[in-house]
């Protein structure tokens, strides 16, 4: 019963804050605005992020509850800092994702991007406040700030040209089961989920990639990619510690350039999705080794 009062208790969080939002949309621009378009967005965001609660309450934050209290450092240790690639990234999917949804319901451009970008940092804080009361974690500032900085790219990409020449990209390929053998090692009364892919930082890629020849009708640029390897290991506390950052120069494609020819509405609102993930191409692991790859996925 108690766990079902916490979820209800954030689930109303969230859905009072998006009819918070929805009665600032009304006052703004009233003749734009499509109130039934609105009312799903903010209806199937709602639902999403009380789903996305339910998971993340039983998959990270079943121990018991503590007082609030911040990271005490081991954050910046944690998965050598892959995680943070997480939270900038899902932050910049979704400021994305609310602000071309309230677009579509109408809300004048400037307004949905900004509150697309403020939409995605509040996210990172119901995450982080959650966290303040986890007994093995805490509070980080540098988690929130990672995710609000990606929250705030798309509005970067609408104003500031030189991101007209930048993607940020997200790949992953099961190469290792490290991640499970130390989960399992480590809590072997509550193993990690079988797809618990969210936290499997070793098969993750976090890349930035460059195409400086774009003026030029050149699709083809250069992606710097950051992951993690597989030699992290239990210490005498059983915490994981110890691995390595692996750092990735490889090819890459503009999607929405390369297939140009597709170039209907929902054509380009799958290409603008797609080319988030990295396409597999050419790369050269520079560390914490040398190592080319014909195809890195």
């Amino acid at each position: 019963m108690i766990l079902f009062y916490n979820m209800s208790k954030y689930f109303l969080i969230y859905l009072l804050s998006f009819l918070v939002v929805k009665s600032s949309f009304a006052q703004s621009d009233t003749s734009k605005v499509n109130p039934y378009k609105l009312a799903l967005v903010l209806g199937s965001g709602a639902s999403v992020l009380g789903g996305s609660y339910i998971y993340v309450q039983n998959s990270w934050w079943s121990d018991q509850s503590t007082e609030f209290h911040f990271d005490d450092g081991s954050d910046l240790r944690y998965a050598k800092n892959i995680d943070k690639g997480g939270h900038f990234f899902g932050g910049i999917l979704v400021s994305d994702f609310f602000h071309s949804n309230l677009k579509w319901a109408g809300v004048p451009e400037e307004k949905a991007y900004w509150y697309g970008a403020g939409m995605g940092s509040f996210i990172q804080l119901a995450i982080e406040m959650k966290d303040a009361y986890a007994p093995y974690w805490g509070f980080s500032l540098w988690d929130f700030g990672a995710g609000s900085i990606g929250a705030l790219v798309p509005v970067a990409e609408r104003y500031w040209k030189p991101m007209e020449y930048i993607d940020f990209k997200f790949s992953y390929y099961k190469r290792s089961n490290h991640y499970w053998d130390l989960g399992i090692a480590q809590k072997p009364w509550a193993p990690p989920h079988p797809h618990a892919y969210q936290d499997d930082y070793v098969n993750q890629t976090y890349w930035v990639s460059v195409y400086p020849f774009k003026d030029h009708n050149i699709d083809l640029g250069i992606s710097i990619g950051f992951g993690l390897d597989d030699t992290q290991y239990l210490n005498e506390r059983n915490t994981k510690v110890g691995g390595n950052n692996e750092i990735y120069i490889a090819l890459d494609y503009d999607l929405k350039r390369v297939l140009k020819k597709w170039n209907t509405p929902t054509a380009k609102r799958v290409k603008h999705w797609l080319n988030y993930i990295k396409v597999p191409a050419p790369t050269i692991i520079i560390s914490p080794e040398t190592k080319f790859y014909p195809i890195f996925f």
